[in-house]
């Protein structure tokens, strides 16, 4: 396990945006897959999603939360010495990232750092280390770190996915504003089992695949036709196991119990998962907030999603919450930290788009 404490960092705000549109699953019963879609709710608890139907992406998305967390917190843009965003799918190629894409609209300054970081579902454990550790030099004072991933493009076209009876995720993005701040610990844990990476993964995304994009066995013996590909049973498993078991070895090097902390906060895998987690940590289900139900699994913003959902102006005394994010690599991790409900924004939604991103059609003479 990979331990790391910090004093001075604080939590200066924390927005999320979600696209407009809301799309439920269809629960009609004459449906063809009536029997598979109320299967599939119980399982999942998903009953809707937010999702764009106007081609917005996790930059739109991620600059207007950090807009909002921004005027919370009573920062300029200028004032950031940098910006980190968290993301499977940026608005470009991998190298040109969203924070490059962040960085022009909000006319920053040219002297901070700025750069992405693709991570799953265990966005928040690994970026906020990142970021508390940028922010014990001496020079780097404020820092904005952005989650968020776009779903829309894996369908063909609007009508299909207007047309997908059943879906698992669903589109928001979050900024968290992070800054020196003395008497603030936090502390993370870092856990990594690369032996598993496939079990959620896609074979023919990058380059590894590039000339062998034909119908193959998986590592495990299973055959594959393209696409995404989980497995299930395994990732079920390593979730309300091996996670579970990290969250209570970080508790014992901690000195404390699950009881000490207001709430416990879980990536929003399925219901299933996150049921099963708090049963084997023994939390009442009363302290662990859920979003799935509504926003779907919004993989790396999860977690951060779930925060301004449940929390925002919540109460006046500052929030202790243990906090735990798992998934694609297999990686996941843990954090102990304090929040002041009075700095997340409620939850906004927005139809913005940068329309100069996109190409401009060409005029025939």
């Amino acid at each position: 396990m990979t331990l790391l404490h910090f004093d001075n960092v604080g939590i200066a705000a924390l927005a999320g945006a979600l696209p407009e549109h809301i799309q439920t699953i269809n629960t009609d019963p004459n449906h063809p897959k009536a029997a598979y879609a109320e299967m599939f709710v119980k399982q999942t608890g998903v009953r809707q999603r937010h999702i764009s139907i106007t081609e917005q992406t996790a930059t739109d998305l991620g600059y207007a939360a950090l807009l909002r967390a921004l005027e919370k917190a009573g920062w300029e843009a200028e004032s950031l010495d940098g910006l980190i965003f968290l993301t499977q799918t940026p608005d470009f190629n991998n190298a040109t990232g969203n924070a490059f894409v962040l960085h022009n609209h909000l006319n920053m300054r040219e002297d901070v750092l700025a750069f992405d970081i693709a991570q799953g579902c265990a966005s928040f454990p690994y970026g906020f280390s990142v970021c508390a550790a940028l922010l014990q030099q001496t020079h780097v004072r404020r820092i904005a770190m952005i989650s968020g991933d776009t779903m829309w493009p894996s369908y063909s076209s609007p009508d299909a996915l207007l047309a997908d009876p059943t879906f698992l995720t669903g589109e928001g993005s979050t900024a968290l504003l992070l800054e020196k701040k003395e008497n603030s610990p936090v502390d993370i844990s870092l856990y990594t089992d690369g032996s598993g990476y496939y079990f959620l993964y896609d074979p023919w995304t990058g380059c590894r695949n590039a000339w062998r994009r034909v119908k193959g066995i998986m590592p495990n013996g299973e055959v594959y036709n393209g696409g995404s590909y989980m497995d299930g049973m395994e990732i079920t498993t390593f979730a309300t196991m091996r996670v579970v078991d990290s969250i209570k070895e970080f508790l014992q090097t901690q000195g404390k119990s699950v009881g000490d902390y207001d709430g416990l906060v879980l990536h929003q895998a399925n219901k299933q998962i996150v049921k099963t987690m708090a049963r084997r940590l023994k939390v009442d289900m009363s302290k662990v907030p859920t979003t799935m139900e509504r926003l779907g699994n919004t993989n790396g913003a999860s977690v951060t999603l779930t925060m301004v959902d449940a929390y925002a102006g919540s109460r006046k005394e500052s929030l202790n919450l243990l906090i735990s994010a798992f998934g694609i690599g297999l990686s996941w991790g843990v954090v102990s930290l304090t929040i002041d409900p009075s700095v997340i924004v409620p939850m906004l939604t927005c139809s913005n788009r940068f329309e100069d991103d996109f190409l401009k059609p060409v005029v025939s003479a």
